[in-house]
């Protein structure tokens, strides 16, 4: 197996997306991706933060609440004993910067915004900016602000929303998401550029209360919308709840990939073998804790991964027909049985107990 997220592609759903670049939808509210929005949205000529916050920033946060009368903006929060720390750490560290309203702005964005103190720093800068903004009276901003939350509206009650525990925005979006829904909001769009949002969107939705809810992904000729709604209808309900495992168990940030085999050949595994929806659904609201029904299950899901014609339902039977057999290269066989409890237990612990609390 392989660390990363290089096979976080949304290949599996398509066709089941609106290419709608600019295009303006009938939604209620919005919540916002903040981080994916900072990446995206790049200084250009700004010579400090202050000037970032209301040249860049701020145009892009009352542009979006233009037709709407409520805008969430959602923050990462940095832990030290955070799952994600490998992944930062292969991102590298960019150089430390303090971020104040007279800072100038490093030439290297994308390295100042490797550097988890700086994101800190600038996270809270820019919340505070939002919710100080003067918009008009039915316009209501929200921001994150480490485990709280900030509003335009003075003394709107946040207790719905903080507290909160989560540490990333992909999943506290959806306590975000869930809170205008109890509102009386019936359709949300999302921004972000987050493949796991997506899964998260379309694993929950039922559980939401909501009658549409739009995902506005990715950027430049990539930008799309996606009807969350409408896969959730097609997939079906059991399928739906279950593609959170599904997402963790063949690859996400916190949990490697399997060696050779991308998210589209394991969409088509799962057809062929819908057998692992029970398996999937199942560790998707338990401890990470697989029970031995639930192993030989993935096992053989992750030898049709490999090999769709084998009646083998073992994964090292598997491995030893493939590489004497077939002569796969060791790249192209499937992982271990003793390696692949390991990697349940981890997928288990991302879908299970981070992403179902969302």
């Amino acid at each position: 197996m392989c660390q990363g997220d290089k096979h976080n592609r949304l290949d599996c759903l398509e066709g089941n997306v609106t290419n709608s670049h600019g295009t303006s939808l009938d939604v209620d509210c919005k919540v916002l991706d903040g981080p994916a929005v900072v990446h995206f949205l790049v200084p250009g000529t700004c010579g400090t933060f202050e000037d970032y916050a209301k040249e860049i920033f701020l145009p892009y946060v009352v542009k979006e609440l233009d037709t709407l009368s409520r805008i969430n903006i959602v923050w990462d929060g940095y832990k030290l004993d955070s799952l994600k720390n490998a992944t930062r750490e292969k991102r590298g560290c960019g150089t430390r910067r303090r971020v104040s309203y007279c800072t100038r702005i490093p030439g290297n964005w994308r390295g100042f915004l490797r550097n988890n103190e700086n994101k800190q720093e600038l996270f809270r800068f820019l919340a505070q900016k939002c919710v100080d903004y003067e918009t008009e009276g039915s316009k209501t901003t929200y921001s994150t602000v480490d485990d709280q939350v900030v509003c335009s509206s003075r003394g709107t009650i946040t207790s719905a929303l903080a507290p909160c525990s989560h540490e990333e925005a992909d999943s506290r979006i959806f306590v975000h998401v869930k809170d205008m829904a109890q509102q009386g909001h019936t359709k949300v769009m999302i921004r972000t550029v987050d493949t796991d949002v997506v899964v998260i969107a379309v694993a929950k939705f039922l559980q939401i209360g909501l009658e549409e809810l739009w995902v506005a992904f990715g950027t430049g000729k990539n930008y799309r919308h996606i009807e969350v709604h409408q896969i959730v209808s097609r997939i079906g309900a059991e399928k739906s709840q279950a593609l959170a495992f599904f997402h963790a168990f063949t690859g996400c940030d916190t949990v490697s990939f399997f060696s050779n085999r991308g998210k589209k050949s394991a969409w088509q595994a799962w057809q062929a073998y819908p057998e692992a929806t029970d398996a999937f659904h199942a560790l998707c609201s338990r401890p990470p804790d697989v029970p031995e029904t639930v192993i030989e299950t993935l096992e053989r899901f992750v030898v049709l991964m490999y090999d769709r014609t084998s009646e083998l339902q073992g994964v090292d039977a598997a491995r030893r027909y493939l590489f004497s057999k077939k002569s796969r290269k060791i790249e192209n066989i499937p992982p271990t049985a003793a390696a692949l409890l390991q990697h349940m237990k981890r997928a288990a612990f991302q879908a299970g107990h981070v992403w179902v609390s969302a």
